[in-house]
This record gives structure tokens, C-alpha cells and sequence, in this order.
């Protein structure tokens, strides 16, 4: 069952990532184009599973990554690309998975949920992404008039930032963080830290402005403590439960 599962899911994977090209993706609202990514899924499908007699699995997942493809199409100029990319690649895997347990007698045991350490990871990572986020802004609004810039001079290179990208790289980190202290390879976490240094060192630098520099150092600080308590925490909580 588990080759089984592993062809269909590589042919996936080969068919909408590794043999679709730029091209392809930017014209599939032609049909030649569109043709031509349903035949190379079909074909991989085809090839991986040529011994398995299951010509019918194979028929319903074209037919449905056909209409799931369509429809994302039509629905491009509505939907934001990166949610429209998610919910088609999850429909894709939910068909897969679908076909798995109804025609082949799949078991999905879900016994996991009712484990507490399932629970405590849950838990982990709420508190890693939002609550932490929450508390970090609220801990440091004393500070937010002193993070602009007085240098008028470096003010055009701070116009051309990314709409929330602080705090998805600070929610990024933590969780990088917590795993690797979970992993116990706290090497991980020096690594981490000396990499945001160099790639914050010129925009401080270009700032030339100390309460700037001193309004990130405490929030990475902030945010690199919250994530190694709240991993020391799960270590511990983990071997009790």
C-alpha cells in the first residue's frame, strides 16, 4: 500500500512541479497548453502504475485534476494567487487520499489526536506564531516612535518593504527555533541568530541610528527566548505527559 501511495503522490509532485514549465503555467488558460499538462499527468500516472491494474484510479484523478485545474483558472483574477496555489494543491491530494480509502481500504488512524502530546504540540505552536507575535507588539508599543528612521536620507530604501513580512519572519524563526530545541541542536539556533545578524547588519548600518538598532535587538531577543522556553517547556512537559 505504502509504494503504492508513494507512486501516485511522486507522480504528482513530478507532474505539477518538475515537468511544468514557466511557460506552461503562464499560457494553461490555452488549451494546448492545458492538454499538455493533463497528458504528462497521465502518462506519469500511466507509467508508475502500468503493473497495478488500477486503471480506474488512474482515470478518476485526471478527471478530477482536470476540473480542479479549470476551475483555478477561471478563478485566478479572484482569488489571491498564493491562496488559489494552496487549495488547489489540496484538493489534488485530498482527491488522492479520497480514492486511497474508499476503493482500496486505506486505514487513517487518527488515534494521534488523543494523545496529549498532540495537544501540547498544538498548543506549542499557537503560542510560537500568534500569542507570542501579540505579546512581542504589545511589549514593545513604548517603543514604536523611536523604530522610524530620522535619516532622510535612507528613507526611500525603507519605502520598499514587504506588507507584514516582519512578523512572518519573526514567526518563522521561533518555529525554527523551537525545533531545534525540541531536536536538542541548539548549534541550530547560533546559526540562526548570526545569519539575521548579517542580513540586519546593512539596513542598521545604512540607518546609522542607535534606538533603531536597539528596537530590534529586543525584539529578537523577545522573540528567540519566547521560543526557547516555550521549547525547554515542551521538553519537559513532553516526558511527564
Amino acid at each position: 500500500m505504502w509504494l503504492l501511495i508513494l507512486k501516485i503522490f511522486t507522480a504528482h509532485l513530478l507532474g505539477d512541479f518538475v515537468f511544468q514549465t514557466r511557460k506552461m503555467v503562464q499560457n494553461k488558460h490555452q488549451l494546448p497548453y492545458f492538454v499538455a499538462h493533463i497528458l504528462i499527468h497521465a502518462l506519469l500516472l500511466c507509467v508508475f502504475l502500468w503493473n497495478d491494474a488500477l486503471w480506474w484510479l488512474i482515470l478518476i484523478i485526471i478527471i478530477t485534476h482536470a476540473a480542479i485545474d479549470w476551475a483555478k483558472i477561471k478563478l485566478t483574477n479572484r482569488i489571491k494567487p498564493v491562496v488559489l496555489f494552496i487549495t488547489d494543491q489540496l484538493l489534488h491530494l485530498l482527491v488522492i487520499v479520497l480514492c486511497l480509502v474508499v476503493f482500496l481500504n486505506l486505514k487513517i488512524n487518527f488515534s494521534f489526536v488523543q494523545h496529549p502530546q498532540f495537544w501540547l504540540l498544538v498548543t506549542a505552536v499557537i503560542l510560537l506564531t500568534q500569542v507570542t507575535a501579540i505579546v512581542i507588539r504589545i511589549l514593545l508599543s513604548p517603543y514604536q516612535d523611536h523604530k522610524k528612521i530620522t535619516n532622510f536620507s535612507a528613507q526611500p530604501a525603507t519605502k520598499n518593504v514587504l506588507f507584514n513580512a516582519g512578523k512572518y519572519i519573526g514567526i518563522l524563526e521561533r518555529l525554527f527555533i523551537f525545533g531545534f530545541v525540541i531536536a536538542n541542536f541548539w548549534e541550530g539556533i547560533g546559526f540562526l541568530l548570526a545569519a539575521k545578524s548579517i542580513f540586519r547588519f546593512g539596513d542598521l548600518n545604512n540607518a546609522k541610528e542607535r534606538h533603531l538598532t536597539e528596537y530590534v535587538l529586543i525584539g529578537t531577543f523577545l522573540s528567540f527566548g519566547s521560543a526557547i522556553v516555550v521549547g525547554l517547556v515542551f521538553n519537559y512537559l513532553k516526558d511527564i505527559l
